[in-house]
């Protein structure tokens, strides 16, 4: 099996392909707020404006967006191993015997990603406006930077929630891919 005999992505490909990611993540999320808003004033009848008079639809709103990320990034990886910033720098999810992700390697990976990277931006939305939230915004800091120290650290330069969910993140040459993707002949 090829995938056994692929080197593991390099830190700077990875953490390119990171910010890309938050790109079409952050694209993603626009239309899918769009959907609930739009929903929202259909169903409701309120205005826009009126969302925080009611703090369950805030509650709802996160859910949404958590659940449309989570299938975003589950379907990609369930499909393939990769989001289209991965595909951009030619990297692939496999499993460390590598395998295709399994649904509880996709949920623990998500999971203790969304830990680490989903709180920093609210948390510093909240921190510029209220004082009270600077030490908060400290904590959500050390846990975004968490993946990469642990990456400098570990053994197989894996990322926290790649070796928590016994993932691995690796580089497919551009020779490989070829050879990889071209049919079969008759």
């Amino acid at each position: 099996m090829i995938e056994n005999q692929l080197s593991t992505a390099g830190l700077i490909r990875r953490m390119v392909s990171f910010m890309y990611e938050i790109l079409l993540l952050t694209a993603l999320l626009l239309i899918a707020e769009g959907v609930f808003q739009g929903v929202f004033q259909i169903v409701s009848g309120l205005s826009v404006t009126q969302l925080s008079d009611y703090p369950w639809l805030g509650a709802l709103n996160f859910v949404w967006l958590l659940v449309v990320t989570l299938l975003y990034f589950g379907w990609c990886w369930m499909r393939g191993g990769q989001t289209l910033a991965m595909k951009t720098w030619r990297t692939r999810l496999l499993m460390q015997d590598g395998s295709s992700l399994t649904r509880k390697a996709v949920l623990i990976r998500f999971t203790v990603a969304s830990v680490c990277y989903g709180s920093l931006l609210p948390v510093y939305l909240l921190a510029r406006k209220q004082a009270e939230y600077q030490p908060l915004l400290w904590v959500s800091l050390a846990l975004f930077v968490l993946p990469l120290l642990w990456a400098l650290f570990d053994r197989d330069k894996q990322f926290i929630h790649d070796r928590l969910a016994q993932t691995r993140m690796v580089f497919f040459p551009k020779e490989v891919l070829s050879k990889h993707a071209k049919p079969e002949s008759d």
